[in-house]
């Protein structure tokens, strides 16, 4: 079953929200937080029948809360959100229109969901403007993007200045994808940016500036999605590298699947400055003098247990082998989770009571023995070139004419990372650092750059450590400093 995340806004500009007492719901949000994401999940197969807006029955699908209950209707008109199973009255039709907003018809009792602030009902015989809703993607900018039809991601190519639909997996920075969101109108618009910040036109190049040419409407098909330019015409993967095509409708070509981009990192010994290379079937060795494919790792990180495995470019995985070697696996067991010990910006990888060492021939053992300069790597995240923070009250963004973060805005600024020769992180927007003022607030103002560190802390989260020794902490009022003295009370921020 396919499924994607978004907000619901209704005609008075609020969002649909789930509200934690008694499960009830209502129109009250005035911004896209945890409790206004709602999880639409489709129970066709992905983009079957694709049908352009207002044609048609409608997609069928259910609506999930955050709370992980699922929204209902019954033949009053009366809405619950208390039920943790789907069912009959759960059931809706999103149904499409021409100006990008969506109905969404309860299947049993064929009436409309609508209303306002306390007041939200599913009674309506017809859908007028009350009963229509803006779609809001709530998913994190950063994203892969898949043709399923072509079974291919979508890459930026830099040197073509252009983004192809031609590569097997999403590996590496150049398969990310940042999504921008222009909300400044009444229809929610999209569009998607390359690692160096460009965005794409209909013709197919990379532009630098935001203009109505380069934002998209964004129609959805059964879990999957296609963009819309100002001219009405369909982006399309059909001849390898993306632009807009006329048609009366999307077809298989025009869909894409939106994907959650997962960190990929590599690891740097730091006694000899060298990568980290997984060939399948293979010892590890530390050897590699550059990042190329097989120095490059997915990082999968257990919430449970808070070990972490690394799958490497050929599917295989980092784990301990006979004789304390570590080895290239094909088997996702007990050995391939590790646990991060950070040391600064270093980290040492420890599974049971041993640790990942290396010989002077580059060669990867466990050995039972504190760690020394052998056993520290540096694990460098390398699939951000565009690092976009969003924490449960907001995204992190420039506050209105000033230089100053703050961690609860609508909208995000993005800043691209580079990294020093002792492996930390800065952190730059336009021609300006990232660095701390007297009282810890992080500020973008700096000609010179200033040291942070970055810890994987969650599946989906980092910690940042800055210059003054302290982790990153947003307060609920959205002031963004440096102030927590261990991980413990740092800020989980989504990357």
């Amino acid at each position: 079953m396919a499924s994607l995340e978004f907000g619901l806004v209704n005609a008075a500009n609020r969002y649909l929200t789930a509200e934690p007492f008694r499960f009830q719901v209502t129109a009250t949000g005035l911004q896209l937080k945890p409790r206004q994401v709602w999880i639409l999940q489709f129970m066709a197969p992905q983009g079957a029948g694709a049908a352009g807006p207002g044609e048609g029955a409608g997609q069928k699908l259910h609506l999930l809360s955050a709370l992980k209950r699922f929204l209902a209707a019954d033949a009053n008109g009366k809405i619950t959100c208390d039920q943790d199973h789907p069912g009959p009255q759960t059931i809706f039709l999103l149904q499409q229109y021409p100006d990008g907003k969506v109905s969404l018809q309860n299947e049993q009792s064929k009436r409309y969901l609508g209303g306002a602030e306390e007041n939200v009902t599913c009674f309506a015989q017809a859908a007028s403007e009350t009963e229509k809703w803006t779609l809001h993607l709530a998913v994190h900018p950063n994203v892969a993007m898949l043709s399923p039809n072509r079974k291919r991601y979508v890459r930026c190519d830099e040197k073509a200045g252009a983004l192809r639909c031609d590569r097997d997996m999403p590996w590496g920075a150049e398969s990310v994808i940042t999504i921008y969101y222009d909300f400044k109108g009444k229809v929610k618009k999209y569009g998607l940016r390359s690692g160096a910040g460009r965005l794409l036109a209909p013709d197919g190049s990379l532009v630098p500036d935001v203009t109505p040419q380069t934002l998209y409407s964004l129609e959805l098909n059964n879990g999957l999605v296609a963009l819309r330019d100002e001219e009405g015409k369909y982006l399309t993967a059909r001849e390898g590298t993306m632009k807009t095509a006329k048609m009366d409708k999307p077809g298989r070509d025009e869909l894409f699947s939106i994907e959650a981009s997962p960190a990929q990192v590599s690891l740097r010994s730091s006694s000899t400055n060298k990568f980290i290379c997984c060939r399948p079937g293979a010892d590890l060795y530390a050897n590699a003098i550059a990042v190329g494919n097989t120095e490059l790792f997915q990082l999968l990180y257990d919430d449970d247990t808070k070990r972490v495995c690394f799958r490497g470019y050929c599917g295989t995985y980092m784990a301990l082998g006979p004789n304390d070697c570590i080895i290239s696996s094909k088997q996702k067991d007990r050995n391939v989770w590790f646990e991060l010990q950070y040391q600064d910006q270093k980290v040492v990888l420890r599974i049971g009571d041993k640790y990942v060492s290396m010989r002077p021939n580059g060669q990867l053992l466990a050995v039972p023995k504190a760690a020394g300069k052998s056993e520290e790597f540096l694990m460098v995240l390398v699939n951000r070139p565009l690092l976009v923070l969003h924490t449960d009250a907001g995204y992190v963004g420039l506050c209105s004419g000033m230089k100053r973060l703050e961690a609860n805005c609508v909208s995000y600024v993005a800043s691209s990372l580079s990294l020093t020769e002792e492996g930390y992180y800065n952190f730059q927007i336009g021609s300006n650092y990232w660095v701390l003022d007297k009282d810890g607030q992080v500020m973008v103002t700096g000609d010179q750059p200033s040291n942070f560190t970055i810890q994987f802390a969650s599946s989906t989260c980092v910690i940042i450590k800055a210059s003054n020794n302290k982790f990153f902490v947003a307060d609920l009022g959205g002031r963004l400093w440096a102030g927590a003295s261990d991980a413990a009370g740092a800020t989980l921020f989504h990357y």
